[in-house]
């Protein structure tokens, strides 16, 4: 039975809003929405003189698909433009939400700078922006909305406006990520599906299983009745996905954590070294550490046999950040130290960490897949970064993400400047308490 989810008071640590330090890379950047210019490689005068002539609407539509085109979420994500063009050319509702994306990327572009007469696009992106946003206020009441794909798509492009302004993140997880959750909670799974829906389904599986691994909490897709969905959905596919079987193992994983952690805090700290369920947990931790291996064997096998493509890549990052994330369950911890437990030693740990490192950067450089994809590896990645190489690969890919657009960028680096801060000073502190002792 599907029941509604309860939202944790956990988070990552590291997901914290203070001034950014120490710029890396030459990419011009700012967090004031007033200056959303961004500088890349794209030639902003010959923009300007393709726009003369056609008007706005049309102009600022372009650039949305020009983004869309740019940014594939999911394998299925470059179809969604011809499926939902019927309905942004019938609901203001989606239409003003792909302007407002369409705007921003046009502000991009053009470095702020508006055609002659014209206010800056920023200006039209963030008036439909809220245009879409009032209308989406006034249509949650209706007795159908749930069953509205324009209300879906417009949630999903309104917290891609927020990934592309601000850069506290906060917009996108509450409209995109909690909302869609409730509306799809209410629909409830289904294999019936049409074909933007199904592609909306996709998308918010992996955005979802990432979302509740980062901020350590709870989400739908772990409850049974969508898990089932996702099992039979799977087996009408004429051969195995690897993306759709570890976004199950994220999501499988992220509800053990949890449940794992629950487990923990009602057993007092002397318990945990002798206490029944602390070594089950050793044991079923070990079950799902063997899963990612299996999926990773299938996989190899899989990518000897065909040729390999930019989901791959990313669902092999997925799967060494998933292994370094289940060992963090366990080796900050001594009451597992004499268990069997999913501990990576430090140079398997390290091992994984280089492969997120240099197959982020492929995904990167020659994918089109968008860099928000890849912040849970990277996050996982940068928490364990102890050399000055490996800090200044993880905060150069996320300069990448910044460059592109994903201006929340920022809050993952910033959130990794304090880690790296306060686990310094704690190391420094230690040997000091060590001599005084």
């Amino acid at each position: 039975m599907c029941v509604p989810q309860k939202q944790s008071e956990r988070g990552v640590s590291i997901f914290v809003n203070q001034t950014r330090q120490g710029d890396l890379g030459g990419c011009h950047k700012t967090s004031d929405q007033k200056k959303m210019a961004i500088t890349n490689k794209r030639n902003s005068g010959n923009d300007q003189i393709h726009s003369i002539g056609r008007d706005r609407g049309t102009r600022l539509l372009d650039y949305f698909v020009s983004f869309i085109q740019q940014n594939l979420f999911t394998m299925s994500f470059s179809s969604i433009v011809p499926e939902l063009l019927p309905l942004i050319s019938t609901s203001p509702l989606l239409y003003h939400a792909v302007i407002a994306v369409g705007g921003l990327d046009a502000n991009r572009h053009s470095a702020g700078r508006a055609l002659q007469g014209e206010k800056p696009p920023y200006v039209d992106a963030m008036t439909s922006y809220r245009t879409s946003m009032s209308i989406l206020r006034s249509c949650l009441g209706e007795i159908n909305v749930v069953q509205r794909e324009d209300v879906l798509w417009a949630t999903f492009f309104l917290g891609l406006f927020e990934l592309l302004s601000d850069d506290s993140g906060e917009g996108w997880v509450k409209h995109m990520l909690h909302g869609t959750s409730k509306m799809l909670q209410l629909t409830g799974p289904s294999s019936c599906m049409s074909s933007p829906r199904r592609i909306f389904y996709d998308l918010f599986r992996v955005l979802e299983a990432s979302r509740a691994l980062l901020y350590n909490e709870e989400t739908i897709l772990s409850q049974e009745c969508w898990l089932r969905l996702q099992k039979t959905l799977s087996s009408e596919e004429t051969r195995w996905d690897p993306m759709e079987e570890i976004i199950t193992l994220m999501i499988q994983t992220s509800a053990f954590s949890l449940r794992a952690h629950d487990i923990i805090e009602n057993i007092s700290e002397p318990e945990r070294f002798t206490n029944l369920s602390v070594a089950l947990l050793a044991a079923e931790g070990l079950m799902v550490q063997e899963n990612i291996y299996n999926w990773h064997a299938k996989t190899l096998l899989q990518l000897f046999q065909d040729d390999t493509n930019e989901y791959l890549n990313l669902a092999l990052l997925y799967y060494h950040a998933l292994l370094i994330f289940l060992s963090g369950n366990y080796d900050y911890f001594p009451y597992w130290d004499k268990l069997q437990a999913p501990v990576l030693s430090p140079s398997e740990v390290s091992d994984h960490l280089v492969a997120i490192l240099d197959l982020s950067a492929d995904v990167l450089l020659h994918s089109k897949i968008p860099g928000v994809m890849l912040f849970f590896p990277v996050t996982v990645a940068g928490s364990r970064a102890r050399s000055v190489n490996q800090k200044s690969k993880v905060l150069n890919l996320l300069d990448q993400v910044f460059c592109k657009g994903f201006v929340v960028a920022n809050r993952v680096r910033d959130g990794l400047l304090i880690r790296w801060a306060e686990r310094d000073q704690k190391a420094s502190i230690q040997p000091y308490e060590i001599r005084n002792t």
